[in-house]
């Protein structure tokens, strides 16, 4: 008797599960003539326009991570003139490659790009006096570096005041005792003097003084005093010496 409970309940179990497997069998027939039924409707190219948006959204994600939020290093002049006499300069320097320079120039500004070294050039008239100037830096980001120093270029086409103290031009000296002599003279401060192409030392006061010794006959000395823009004042003397 238990035999044929165990039989009965076996048979059971077997039907049972056969009906499970038959209904997912039918279930997934099912799902497959719908995907067939979708692909024939919407079509091919939808799905692929549909796989190109999932795409795109990927990149967009990518790119918004990948964002540049580094601003770039100021921009560094190369070598100017602190005083000059031209009018028109040439400042140059260099930043992030391709990076938007802007220069304001005595309150004026002006854009160029970087090249892909990250050097620039701008072309500037000096206004008399001094000029001053600084840049920003905008990268392909659009972040902007801090500015740079401040700097000055001062424009300065006046000659230096010389005057020659002593001696008087056309002077003559006699024997031995007046041999050495000693020419003073006095310019503009910061000044350099030369004379007969000898640097000579200018005072705070722009006071020079130069001793030379006198050779026999006639002795000519060219004085030259230079500015710190490049402007040049030059006199000539002639000394006369007898033994």
């Amino acid at each position: 008797m238990l035999k044929n409970k165990m039989k009965k309940f076996t048979r059971r179990f077997i039907n049972s599960e056969e009906r499970k497997n038959t209904r997912s069998a039918t279930f997934y027939i099912l799902l497959t003539i719908a995907a067939i039924a979708i692909l024939y409707f919407i079509g091919i190219p939808a799905l692929g326009r549909l796989a190109s948006l999932v795409s795109s959204l990927r990149g967009n994600n990518n790119k918004i991570s990948n964002s540049d939020f580094t601003p770039p290093p100021p921009p560094k002049f190369k070598y100017f003139p602190e005083f000059t006499n031209q009018q028109t300069l040439t400042l140059t320097g260099n930043t992030e490659s391709g990076a938007s320079v802007k220069l304001t120039f005595n309150g004026s500004p002006q854009e160029v790009l970087a090249d892909n070294d990250g050097q620039f050039s701008f072309g500037v008239t000096l206004q008399d006096g001094i000029n001053t100037f600084a840049a920003t830096a905008t990268d392909q980001s659009g972040n902007q570096s801090q500015k740079s120093d401040d700097h000055q270029i001062t424009f300065d086409k006046k000659t230096p005041d010389l005057e020659i103290t002593s001696p008087s031009d056309g002077s003559s000296y006699f024997g031995s005792n007046q041999r050495q002599i000693t020419i003073t003279g006095k310019t503009e401060t910061d000044a350099k003097v030369t004379i007969n192409d000898r640097i000579i030392s200018v005072d705070d006061s722009g006071i020079f003084q130069y001793t030379t010794t006198l050779n026999e006959g006639s002795n000519t000395f060219n004085v030259k005093s230079t500015d710190q823009a490049g402007n040049t004042t030059e006199k000539n003397i002639s000394l006369n010496f007898t033994s």
